[in-house]
């Protein structure tokens, strides 16, 4: 698990029904992402030094939560996730590691469980359920981000 100079607050269970606060703002490896670039509160009420938003509507991880403690890798039984900045690479431990002070530290501070196949999920929900922070949110109902 990385260190981390923030304090993370679980994933807004309610973040698709909020457009105002959580805006449509691209896509990525083929699911949505949300608030990318909207600055956030971290769990004491202090700006998140990240502005990554939600990545995934039906998978969604909060990457500005997301600490690469790694434990939602291993237990998909389908493989939904892999590092974002180690594409390909899905085990603990394999995240790559981000030296402080430097752009890619200012960027991303930690690297984060991407779901780059989320449409192959099952709702199993044991990412959700292992994550430390809970920055892991399935939405089991379709349509998912429809907003």
């Amino acid at each position: 698990m990385a260190e981390v100079d923030y304090k993370s607050k679980p994933i807004d269970p309610d973040f698709l029904n909020k457009p105002e606060e959580y805006p449509h703002t691209g896509s990525h490896h083929e699911h949505k992402v949300f608030a990318e670039g909207v600055q956030r509160l971290d769990a004491d009420g202090k700006p998140y030094p990240t502005k990554k938003g939600i990545h995934g509507a039906h998978v969604a991880v909060d990457f500005d939560s997301c600490i690469a403690d790694g434990s939602c890798l291993p237990v998909c039984p389908v493989e939904v996730f892999e590092w974002a900045l180690n594409p390909a690479h899905d085990e603990v431990g394999e995240d790559k590691k981000i030296a402080s002070g430097t752009p890619e530290w200012d960027e991303w501070r930690t690297d984060k469980a991407d779901p780059v196949r989320e449409a192959d999920c099952i709702d199993c929900m044991a990412c959700e359920t292992v994550c430390p922070v809970l920055a892991i949110k399935i939405f089991t109902e379709q349509p998912y981000g429809t907003q």
